[in-house]
């Protein structure tokens, strides 16, 4: 349990340093390198984002394996079988990785020739080159926290985390500050990511005691992986299609301009799933342990409930922080342009459902333990497809709106309603319970507040730096007001342990 808190306070701490560094890495390469040759880069790094669907989850794999094989009290030996045939997939699927990516070398030419020039092409060719190669180090990466997650390890990934964000901003900015390529940004990702790996390979092997050996391989434990890997095969279809189709088709149909714009509010929307997504890594291991030792589903429900209230809190506060006092903010850092292209709009456009979904997302652990994935990655491909052909429709009428109101559409279906359905039926969760969690109190006090924030925000025109300080200073600060005051009014707890803690304080 103690570990657990100290990841998740560890995990939060590094999504506010990746926050900070990256807005400021964000508006720094931007006017750096200009927006043309930057949205190069994120055109590339959009499409070579395709090659994650090959992962075929090999970390979430192994953090499961080792969970379930520690919950029933397997040998170390036999632990280590697990190990070594999901590391022998993986160098498998990553040797198929490179292959692929030679084919989409050769593709680039005819994908972008309507967007790129032949020397943008040029630039995006060499890029490609260093992004394939990160990705295959950093898939490596994903099965060594796997097995860090599957000894229930929390801090090692986010001090490892911590210091890649520190090293990767003061790099970036020397490097681009003498060399103003877009390359540059591949380049040094790659020679980090490296480093990552080693120091990742050399703890695990040290503290764990760990086999990688082909030798140890088993048939029995691949075959039995195999429905649970291609279900995530199947999420990884979906989550690419949410997050990264968009990018992907506004760099064929549209200009590298819009790619930047649009990264924008991909960068904003990816700090909001990533603190989102820290209860669901660090309950994981828990939960597959629990029920393989006999615990009953209804018995998980209120660790379920804690995970859901996490999300919100945390999750809840990004966005409708975001909503009250993201227009001045966006102004301060990239320039009131950027709210011309609707980019304040799209990320709220693409935050509002994916926190619905998130608030259960804990579920998920349960339907890979009872191997019920499968039908929910199979569910949510059919939603996937209908986004993937709403966004060229829309796309081509409102631009790259219309493509973030495609996905709003299909989460909302796809990962909320369908979903808590699927969650009610087959498991027997009461959905409407860790629903009324997050409603009952959370969820309504920050809807409350960002509407005042938003309202005071909106009353100072952010025409100058100036004006846009005191407009996000002035929307933020009443967003924490109202909502401290609102919570602490009609959460009876929350009101206790304050005074709690302000007597312990002024005692001091």
């Amino acid at each position: 349990m103690k570990s657990r808190s100290k990841g998740i306070a560890l995990s939060y701490v590094y999504l506010i340093l990746n926050m900070v560094s990256g807005l400021f890495l964000s508006s720094y390469l931007i006017n750096s390198l200009g927006e043309t040759e930057y949205g190069i880069y994120k055109t590339v790094a959009s499409f070579v984002n395709y090659l994650i669907l090959l992962e075929f989850g090999t970390g979430t794999v192994m953090t499961r394996n080792i969970s379930m094989c520690r919950g029933s009290g397997e040998s170390k030996e036999k632990i280590n079988e697990h190990i070594s045939t999901i590391w022998t997939s993986a160098n498998v699927i990553g040797a198929i990785i490179a292959i692929v990516s030679v084919g989409m070398y050769f593709s680039l030419d005819f994908i972008y020739k309507k967007t790129l020039s032949p020397q943008q092409l040029e630039t995006a060719k060499n890029i490609f080159i260093f992004v394939v190669i990160h990705l295959i180090i950093s898939f490596y990466l994903q099965t060594f926290k796997g097995i860090t997650l599957g000894y229930e390890d929390y801090s090692f990934g986010s001090v490892i985390k911590t210091i890649r964000t520190l090293l990767r901003t003061v790099l970036l900015s020397l490097a681009i500050f003498f060399w103003k390529y877009s390359i540059v940004i591949a380049i040094v990702d790659t020679l980090i990511a490296t480093a990552e790996l080693i120091s990742s390979y050399v703890y695990c092997k040290k503290k764990f005691d760990i086999s990688l050996s082909f030798k140890y391989f088993n048939k029995k434990i691949f075959l039995s992986i195999l429905p649970f890997s291609f279900a995530l095969f199947l999420q990884t279809i979906v989550n690419q299609a949410n997050n990264n189709v968009d990018s992907f088709l506004i760099g064929i149909f549209k200009s590298p301009e819009d790619v930047t714009f649009y990264s924008v509010s991909l960068f904003i929307f990816s700090v909001f799933s990533s603190a989102c997504s820290v209860p669901v890594s660090m309950y994981a291991p828990q939960v597959a342990k629990e029920l393989s030792s006999g615990t009953s589903i209804s018995e998980l429900t209120p660790k379920i409930a804690s995970a859901s209230k996490l999300t919100a809190l945390v999750g809840g506060s990004i966005l409708f922080g975001f909503i009250a006092a993201g227009k001045p903010f966006i102004a301060l850092l990239y320039g009131k342009e950027y709210l011309e292209q609707n980019v304040w709009i799209i990320a709220v456009i693409l935050m509002i459902p994916y926190l619905l979904a998130m608030l259960l997302s804990v579920v998920e652990n349960i339907l890979d333990v009872l191997g019920k994935r499968l039908i929910r990655s199979l569910a949510l491909m059919g939603t996937t497809l209908v986004n993937i052909a709403l966004t060229v429709w829309w796309l081509n009428v409102w631009g790259p709106l219309g493509a973030a109101c495609s996905t709003f559409v299909c989460v909302m279906l796809g990962q909320v309603i369908l979903m808590n359905i699927y969650y009610k039926k087959s498991i027997k969760i009461n959905v409407l319970y860790l629903y009324g969690q997050c409603f009952r109190r959370i969820i309504p006090c920050q809807a409350i507040s960002s509407i005042a924030g938003y309202l005071v925000s909106s009353m100072i025109p952010f025409d100058s730096k100036l004006l846009s300080i005191i407009s996000l200073l002035a929307g933020g600060g009443t967003y924490v007001i109202v909502f401290a005051l609102t919570y602490l009014t009609v959460d009876k707890e929350a009101r206790i342990k304050t005074v709690s803690v302000l007597n312990k304080f002024l005692k001091k």
